[in-house]
């Protein structure tokens, strides 16, 4: 009667074992692809708040922020592949925008997600000019309020 429970114990382990090592590897994949959002929307960010800080031209905050989006990301992300970055202009904004693929294999998931064996992983952010004049006068405004 032994024997039987301790090749029970056997069979369920290895009917569970695939199971728990299907979960284990897509929460790391899951992981991942957070990381890389989040590293994407920071340098997007840092981007185009150094691209911002440009007071000469439209054209020189496009140089510089196409030329900050490339370095700040570079080396930063884990599993996302072919990044592509974008970079508007318009009157005192800039956006910067990043978007590449995050490849899961199909042994981990038994069906492919949205037909494909990628995950397209985006990231982006805006920043305007701020008129340093007309922000200390704001704050002086509202230090008089709070006095």
């Amino acid at each position: 009667m032994k024997r039987g429970l301790k090749g029970s114990y056997t069979i369920e382990s290895a009917l569970i074992f695939p199971f728990i090592m299907t979960v284990i590897v897509f929460l790391i994949y899951v992981s991942f692809f957070l990381h890389d959002r989040a590293v994407m929307s920071s340098c997007a960010y840092q981007a185009a708040l150094k691209a911002s800080l440009i007071r000469t031209s439209a054209d020189d905050m496009e140089k510089t922020a196409v030329k900050a989006a490339a370095y700040s990301i570079e080396g930063l992300l884990l599993a996302t592949d072919e990044v592509k970055t974008d970079v508007q202009v318009s009157g005192k904004k800039v956006t910067v925008s990043y978007s590449g693929t995050l490849r899961i294999p199909q042994s981990i998931l038994f069906f492919p997600i949205n037909g494909s064996e990628s995950i397209t992983v985006t990231g982006s952010a805006t920043a305007s000019q701020k008129d340093a004049i007309e922000f200390i006068r704001s704050c002086r405004s509202a230090e008089s309020l709070f006095k």
